[in-house]
């Protein structure tokens, strides 16, 4: 199969699989927990220390989790709220994070207003000046929406927002991997992101960088057992001030190996190897008949989205995939705020990593010119 799905789920290596099989096959053969303490230092360690590396930051500020919706719903519920609050998102907010939110809404009675684009497509980052207010709580920022490849000035929010003390979430759950990350540079609060996308590491995996600002405001709704205890007087103390107090003890520490793995190898190579690839695909799909391409903003990279003028997406989706190319047919509802407004339920979404070839992007040229 040629894989064009990078933005739904990225291929392992063989070396991540290896990690993985072997650790669950110690686990049989020694214990789960025997297992856990003879991998200590990758589990306690060094995934901490490579995610920082990843990101610029400190490994203290490193949480993980089993996905990044789980890291930013978990970063979002332990800030406390009033009625009146503001959280400003843009109209690429992922559908997950709005659910969220809507909460709050109800809840609290916190007001969540969308920030304008420009006539091209790019944030109005001159809106977001003007209506910045003592009553905004949260800026949110999606880096690489799941619904096209606009790559949004997140450094730009940041710096903009330096000058305020409402805190500053970033999804990167699309970019982590792809798109190199400074969470100094770019000034966030918060930073989520998947290990399965662009990373190439396994399901189940996700984490997230709280800077100090952040944890010193915030508090986990709920601490379990491995990151707290009860004393004879049933008084809780948390027993982790660092970012890992608001993990949960349980996990995948198979898929914790995995992801130490994947992103071992991430650091391991150069940002921009798959540029190149993925302007060709643009640039040749933008000139085919009948292909209407998804593509706001100056700025894009990993992901293509469009609609063809005869066939609907699932369609075109199932015809790719017979012929040995994945791809995928997005749901518009995932990124509600821009994507519906377009007038479309479904879209074909192809999304480009450092493993695709050109002969890839010749194969799937051919296979859609042949429709």
């Amino acid at each position: 199969m040629i894989h064009f799905n990078t933005a739904g789920s990225g291929i392992m290596s063989p070396e991540t699989l290896s990690l993985m099989q072997a650790y669950l096959q110690e686990e049989v053969e020694a214990g789960a927990y025997e297992t856990e303490l003879n991998h200590s230092p990758v589990l306690d360690v060094e995934v901490y220390e490579n995610i920082a590396r990843l990101l610029g930051a400190s490994a203290r500020n490193i949480a993980l989790f089993d996905g990044a919706t789980k890291a930013w719903v978990t970063a979002l519920e332990a800030l406390t709220w009033s009625e009146g609050d503001r959280v400003l998102v843009t109209p690429y907010e992922y559908a997950g994070n709005l659910i969220a939110l809507s909460t709050l809404q109800r809840l609290h009675g916190v007001v969540v207003d969308v920030m304008p684009l420009l006539s091209d497509g790019n944030l109005d980052l001159h809106w977001l000046a003007r209506h910045m207010s003592a009553q905004v709580k949260l800026v949110s920022v999606v880096h690489v929406p799941s619904c096209c490849g606009i790559v949004n000035d997140i450094a730009a929010v940041g710096n903009l927002l330096r000058d305020f003390p409402c805190l500053y979430f970033v999804d990167a759950c699309q970019s982590a991997g792809m798109l190199a990350l400074d969470v100094q540079a770019i000034g966030c609060d918060v930073l989520t992101a998947a290990g399965r996308k662009f990373l190439c590491g396994p399901r189940g995996t996700g984490f997230a960088f709280l800077s100090e600002r952040f944890l010193a405001t915030a508090r986990p709704r709920f601490t379990d057992l491995g990151r707290a205890s009860v004393d004879v007087h049933g008084t809780v103390h948390r027993t982790l001030q660092d970012a890992r107090g608001f993990e949960y003890a349980e996990r995948n520490n198979a898929a914790v190996v995995g992801l130490n793995q994947a992103i071992k190898e991430r650091l391991s190579k150069a940002y921009g190897t798959e540029s190149e690839r993925y302007r060709n695909l643009f640039e040749r799909l933008a000139t085919m008949p009948g292909i209407n391409l998804i593509a706001p903003g100056t700025q894009h990279q990993g992901i293509i989205a469009f609609t063809h003028a005869r066939c609907p997406a699932t369609e075109l989706v199932a015809y790719l995939r017979s012929r040995g190319v994945n791809g995928w047919p997005g749901y518009a509802s995932h990124t509600p705020y821009f994507m519906l407004k377009q007038g479309h339920e479904r879209f074909v979404r192809l999304s480009v990593n450092a493993s695709n070839s050109a002969r890839d992007i010749d194969e799937v040229i051919a296979l859609l010119s042949q429709l």
